[in-house]
């Protein structure tokens, strides 16, 4: 209790290890060396009792290292107070240089889900319950007093960062001027944070130096503002929008000769930092996590009142430019047409402004002028179209580029020596066209930044009104599409012969996608060929396009189930190739739709989709054509699936879960009447446990052959999964050798699935070989490879492809007694092809086997 009221009287995390360390050593006996480790958000504060004792201490205070310690205790259990002997603490080698000397007793200081650091003693073997309890409590009443004194700290911090906000937002309801926002902020600053000096820099406009704009201290310190200073480092990162921290330095002309300890943000204003803030301190000081944190938050409101001042500054001088605005947006809202929107444009703005306007529209690589008007009767007017590429560097930036940045002969064909703009315009993330303005030297007097503003503004409105006018417009289209579709559909059903089918399909594409052929390949067996056609000369559509009609297409690898859903057609100059396979068909494509025109022009988006989606309906008309033949097949298939699923579920029955469940039992009996034993006994408990779920997930498997796997995946590291999977089934076995890279090797698996893949080729390899085994995981290319080899019996060549059959065995492992069911490689093979993997062998009798699994490695 007197260590307790110690901790809670404690001024810092240095003293309250050491009492903590002091309390243990009193509990555990003058023999134990105890630690102490308090985990803070970047540092592990470490006190050792007695003092000078070499005790556990990790080897340093990153948060990665104390997740990796975290980890490693966990393997020894979830209990309040964990044992270790020294002979199996080989699990803390890589985050401590003081391990296996002595026993470790360690104790957790947990609150709230969160482990608040550890109490770790070495001792001379296990301790008595009776001390262990004693321990257990000690660390529950430690870590309630850290938990109270955390929060009260994080409830101090809130409470002074909400009056900072507080005052930022006073600050600016009283003043919307820069200067008295900044001078009203940095007393306040400097007080909450107990800060020596607290000065605003503002960067000069030749970016080289800074002046003193507001300064607060904690004496009569006189700071001069407006004084200039240049630039050090540390102010370049900060106007360069960092945050610099220095924890311990001496005196520079930028924090003062006397600082010992700063910090400086940036206020960002507009996306550019143009004000800092400092904060000097005469004494050394190091900066929490959470200090930052709440001075980064001023430094964003700040930015924002700072912005507010700009944009009401900046609000007047505008007013004119919206009302005119107000008027362009205000007509365009009552268009519904895209030539209808862009005559209504360059009209209004003409009329709004003393300028010329003009509207192109991009056409394939030409620009082409849809709409212009001249607010001088037969005034110039400025190129019908021109090349993209003219304009191609301006076209590429969002926002509007002056006219004298243009090249002279783009100049002269828009803009005829005048002043003016030109303002891309994006639909969809694409360029759609532009539009010019054009005026004389004083007509528009504005700020350059102001104009480009309210141009890009003003296209920005015209976009919309153009997304609106092409969605309406293409909406039009989609519902005559629709009624195109349904009558198709209905259409489709009467058709019992392939060739009619196709005829009357091929022309509903021609005629829905303003093209001059269509016609349906099909795979005859040897190669694709034309069973229904619209128009003639088929055969210059399918040269044009490149289609190998001798080939089978096949999909592309790996591609899941919702991809392989959507199907990817081919399109290019004046041609589309459209394939039609549904989810279920297979890896091969065996129909294509092919429409074509008489000239190159490609196919726009609009007339892709209405193909795209009428080769679905005529996929599935042909799919319903072959539904009785397939439905043929799926029943032999079924019988044979049920077959092997009665023969398997007897096997299992009969020969493991009898014998497994009696060793369950005599395990459980002898756990109870034999405690002297119980770590070896432990272990024969959970790995019989362990074949019990191995024999359940094989049932499983015969249970859902049609159905396939039910997965439960999460991206594991393959080393570690696999150094564990080996550790498991062939713990201390000198036979076997792991070969894995120091790398992280990340995929994404059922790990309890996965599980039976490596113990069955490990298994396999120790039982047909009696040499060494070597376990190897290393990256291959995209991909992981797991292989096992072994130098035992082999393989007859003849007999590798029939391995991963149902009860598929090599005769020689017969010749040698040696027991099998050969359902393991079946199984483990299910379960690496649904994991988007491969399992290969190579092998020659009498000289050993190969197994690899390949996977593929974790996205991101």
């Amino acid at each position: 209790m007197r260590a307790l009221a110690e901790i809670a009287d404690a001024a810092d995390a240095a003293t309250r290890a050491a009492v903590l360390a002091r309390g243990a050593r009193d509990l555990l006996g003058d023999a134990s060396v105890a630690s102490v480790l308090l985990f803070a958000d970047d540092a592990v504060e470490t006190a050792i009792e007695p003092a000078g004792a070499r005790g556990f201490v990790l080897r340093d205070g990153s948060a990665e290292l104390r997740r990796l310690f975290l980890h490693a205790l966990a393997r020894f259990g979830e209990a309040s107070a964990i044992f270790v002997p020294r002979e199996r603490q080989r699990a803390f080698v890589g985050v401590s240089a003081t391990v296996g000397e002595r026993d470790l007793f360690v104790a957790p200081l947990l609150a709230d889900g969160r482990t608040l650091g550890v109490i770790a003693a070495f001792v001379d073997g296990e301790p008595s319950h009776e001390l262990g309890d004693e321990l257990i409590a000690f660390a529950a009443a430690v870590s309630r007093v850290l938990a109270m004194d955390r929060a009260l700290v994080a409830a101090r911090r809130q409470s002074r960062d909400s009056q900072l906000l507080g005052m930022v937002n006073e600050r600016l309801h009283k003043s919307l001027d820069r200067r008295d926002v900044l001078f009203g902020i940095v007393e306040g600053v400097r007080a909450a944070f107990e800060a020596d000096r607290c000065v605003v820099f503002s960067r000069s406009p030749d970016g080289e130096h800074a002046s003193i704009v507001a300064a607060a201290t904690s004496s009569a310190e006189d700071v001069e503002l407006a004084r200039s200073l240049p630039l050090d480092a540390d102010l370049r990162r900060v106007f360069g929008g960092l945050t610099v921290r220095r924890d311990v330095f001496d005196g520079s002309p930028i924090y003062g000769a006397s600082a010992r300890s700063a910090v400086a943000l940036p206020f960002v204003v507009d996306g550019r930092v143009e004000d800092a803030l400092v904060l000097a301190y005469d004494r050394p000081r190091a900066f929490a996590d959470a200090d930052v944190s709440a001075l980064r938050s001023l430094s964003f409101h700040v930015g924002l009142a700072l912005s507010n001042a700009r944009l009401y500054e900046r609000e007047r001088a505008r007013r004119a430019q919206a009302e005119s605005l107000e008027h362009v947006v205000r007509i365009l809202r009552d268009t519904q047409y895209v030539d209808e929107v862009l005559l209504v444009f360059v009209v209004t703005v003409s009329h709004e402004l003393p300028v010329d306007c003009a509207a192109y529209v991009l056409d394939g690589d030409v620009l082409v002028r849809r709409a212009m008007r001249s607010s001088e009767p037969r005034g110039f007017e400025p190129a019908v179209s021109l090349e993209r590429a003219a304009l191609e560097p301006f076209l590429a930036v969002d926002e509007p580029s002056d006219a004298s940045l243009l090249p002279r002969p783009s100049r002269d064909m828009l803009f005829d020596g005048r002043a003016g703009v030109i303002v891309p315009l994006r639909l969809e993330g694409a360029l759609w066209g532009t539009f010019v303005v054009r005026w004389n030297e004083d007509a528009l007097a504005w700020p350059q930044a102001e104009r480009a503003t309210f141009f890009r503004t003003l296209g920005s409105h015209l976009e919309i009104a153009l997304a609106n006018a092409r969605a309406y417009e293409r909406e039009l289209r989609r519902a005559q599409e629709r009624e195109t579709l349904a009558e198709a559909a209905r259409t489709i059903l009467a058709f019992t012969e392939v060739g009619a089918l196709a005829a009357v399909l091929s022309r509903l594409a021609a005629t829905l996608a303003r093209a001059d052929r269509a016609c349906v390949l099909r795979w005859s067996g040897e190669r694709y060929v034309v069973v229904g056609a619209y128009g003639d000369r088929a055969d210059s559509t399918i040269a044009r396009s490149g289609f190998d009609l001798e080939h089978r297409a096949e999909r592309l690898p790996g591609l899941v189930e919702d991809e392989r859903r959507v199907q990817r057609l081919i399109d290019g100059p004046g041609y589309v190739v459209i394939p039609l396979a549904g989810p279920g068909d297979g890896d091969t494509i065996d129909a294509f739709l092919l429409v074509g025109r008489d000239t190159e022009e490609r196919f726009g988006r609009d007339d892709l989709r209405i193909m795209q989606e009428l080769g679905a309906l005529l996929a599935l008309a042909l799919r319903n054509l072959d539904l009785y033949e397939s439905t043929h097949l799926a029943n032999r298939a079924l019988k044979e699936s049920n077959s092997f699923k009665d023969d398997l579920l007897a096997m299992l029955a009969h020969d493991f879960k009898g014998p497994l469940t009696v060793i369950l039992g005599y395990c459980e009996l002898l756990l109870e009447s034999d405690p002297a034993s119980a770590e070896e006994i432990e272990t024969v408990y959970s790995q019989t446990k362990r074949l019990v779920r191995l024999s359940e997930d094989a049932l499983v498997l015969a249970q859902t052959q049609a159905e396939g796997f039910s997965l439960a995946r999460s991206v594991v590291d393959c080393c570690a999964f696999v150094a564990d999977c080996v550790d498991a089934i062939a713990r201390n076995n000198p036979r076997v050798l792991l070969d894995v890279p120091p790398e992280r090797l990340a995929v994404e698996l059922d790990p309890t699935r996965f599980r039976h893949v490596v113990d069955n080729l490990v298994s396999n390899a120790l039982k047909y070989s009696q040499d060494d085994i070597r376990v190897i995981v290393r990256r291959h290319g995209d991909r992981v490879a797991i292989e096992v080899r072994d130098r035992g019996i082999g393989i007859p060549e003849g007999e590798l492809s029939t391995l991963f059959t149902r009860f598929g065995r090599a005769s020689n492992a017969r010749e040698f007694g040696i027991a099998g069911s050969g359902i393991g490689l079946y199984v483990a093979r299910k379960i690496v092809e649904v994991h988007d993997g491969r399992i290969t062998v190579t092998s020659r009798e009498g000289e050993g086997a190969t197994f690899v699994v390949t996977l593929p490695l974790a996205v991101g």
